[in-house]
């Protein structure tokens, strides 16, 4: 038991570099934790149907025949079912947890866990793991409570994603006019070490400002998903600390599946549909963005945003949230340059030039202080609605000091391209499809490549073994003083030097060598 506990431990430690909610299950969750999820009484069946749909096609075909034979078949005639990839796909299954690996020498058998849960999934009609509330519904709270109907869209829950997230970039890049993140969100930036307090601050430490770190920066130009799951990892670590901590870290895991099977633009109860535990988890994932909540009288219900769908992998799920968020991102970029006068909008549409200029429709200042993280400030032009920059060398060098990499650049300009651009590069019969022109691209990526160029050096080779004892110290020694040293291989007894210096030290040693000669 102690053993399977280090293992898990040491399992968590690789929390942050995964990328969602199954990645995570499946790179830091032990075996006997994966049981645990996919034998819950009512929502098991939601664990299983999700990691079913994120398991390469081999894998998916075994799963559902074997489900459909009492959950057991030799291994023999599994191997006759055609696939070429089928060693990799039971490997596969093995590593979910998926099949008993101490039957695998004869037969092929679901493990009692997921056999029942995946078997629950496809009888099971609903959709989703909560009965959402109807219009009638809501409205019939809102006469209880005398307020007036107020209609939450999807287009609200993007914007209130995007606004809650906005106001952790703005506290990172300093931002004073914007409203300060919840005190646990700020919490969570020092531990993950996105900020920390002001080294050249000479105050007292407590007064110190909260300055933005390497880390941080690269933060800034990650995907939005990445950065809100980043934060949902550390979540999940401090849940260690409670003294029913292994209880909510499972709870939270199930919340954050059964998230995933929720729609866009329905409300559910929390009294109704979640437990004790993960009704306060609500409130906290509230913070975050994954979800948006609403207090009715004595109800509160609670609505899954975009973000919420999209930590788990699933990749027809991702690419219908992908779609609809250039949807609603097109829509408001529209209508904010619409109208006559600047309005305050947190989309983004970027239009790169082949000439490297950086065409940037936004009027939040936020996205201007992170295009200006690689793009030349001092070329920087506006008009009312749009803003133009240019991407020098300079510029690029700077960001990659900062800690940014070409491929955080590159995928942020086609992240955030203008939905004109999404468009014409999807229906182009160009190979490139890509948003950023690819001179512009290509040359981003040279710069990065020569910060790993190598650099080739003349040396001379000394080699001390066959001279006087103390020798090879003496050399190191009078090499390093005159930064003459390149290199030292000790166990051999060999100097690398720079040959420019060649001829001094050739003196140094024809003397040193002379020297010891007459002390022996």
């Amino acid at each position: 038991m102690a053993s399977d506990q280090t293992k898990t431990t040491s399992k968590r430690r690789g929390a942050s570099k995964t990328t969602g909610v199954l990645d995570y299950l499946q790179k830091c969750l032990s075996h006997q934790d994966l049981f645990e999820l996919y034998t819950d009484e009512t929502r098991g069946r939601y664990v299983c149907r999700a990691i079913l749909q994120q398991l390469s096609m081999p894998a998916q075909q075994i799963v559902m025949r074997l489900t459909c034979t009492g959950g057991s078949f030799p291994l023999v005639d599994v191997q006759k079912w055609g696939h070429q990839n089928m060693d990799r796909a039971l490997r596969e299954l093995q590593s979910w947890a998926i099949i008993d690996a101490t039957q695998m020498a004869t037969t092929v058998t679901l493990t009692n866990g997921f056999h029942h849960g995946i078997g629950e999934s496809l009888r099971a009609l609903d959709q989703s793991p909560w009965m959402p509330l109807t219009i009638q519904q809501i409205r019939e709270l809102e006469k209880e409570a005398s307020e007036p109907h107020k209609e939450t869209t999807i287009e609200d829950l993007e914007h209130y994603t995007q606004t809650q997230w906005d106001s952790v970039l703005h506290f990172l890049v300093g931002s004073v006019s914007e409203r300060a993140p919840p005190r646990a969100v700020v919490h969570f930036l020092l531990e993950m070490n996105l900020m920390q307090p002001d080294p050249e601050f000479n105050g007292a430490p407590d007064d110190a400002p909260l300055v933005i770190t390497e880390q941080g920066y690269e933060f800034m130009l990650s995907e939005t998903t990445l950065q809100v799951w980043h934060f949902v990892v550390q979540y999940l670590a401090s849940l260690a600390s409670h003294e029913k901590g292994k209880e909510l870290h499972k709870e939270a895991l199930l919340l954050l599946i059964c998230l995933s099977f929720g729609r866009p633009g329905e409300a559910y109860l929390t009294s109704t549909s979640l437990t004790k535990d993960a009704r306060v988890m609500v409130k906290d994932l509230h913070h975050f963005g994954l979800l948006y909540t609403r207090k009715i009288a004595k109800q509160t219900i609670f609505y899954p945003t975009r973000i919420a769908l999209q930590l788990v992998s699933n990749p027809e799920a991702a690419n219908a949230a992908a779609a609809a968020q250039w949807s609603l991102s097109s829509k408001a970029l529209d209508a904010a340059l619409a109208h006559p006068k600047p309005q305050d909008s947190s989309h983004l549409g970027i239009i790169v030039q082949t000439n490297f200029q950086v065409c940037a429709y936004t009027t939040s200042e936020l996205h201007v202080s992170m295009l200006s993280l690689f793009c030349d400030v001092t070329t920087i032009r506006r008009l009312p609605n749009v803003v133009f920059m240019v991407i020098t060398r300079d510029s690029i060098k700077g960001a990659f000091a900062l800690g940014i990499h070409a491929r955080q650049i590159v995928r942020f300009l086609e992240k955030h391209a203008h939905p004109k651009l999404r468009t014409s590069s999807k229906t182009s019969s160009n190979s490139n499809t890509s948003p950023v022109p690819a001179n512009v691209a290509d040359q981003i990526w040279l710069w990065d490549k020569e910060q790993t160029r190598v650099k080739f050096q003349e040396v001379f080779i000394h080699e001390c073994v066959k001279g006087p004892k103390g020798e090879f110290d003496a050399v190191l020694q009078y090499a390093t003083d005159r930064n003459a040293l390149v290199y030292t291989d000790r166990s051999h007894q060999q100097l690398y030097l720079d040959y420019g210096h060649v001829g001094q030290i050739e003196q140094f040693v024809r003397r040193w060598r002379a020297k010891a000669a007459t002390r022996g």
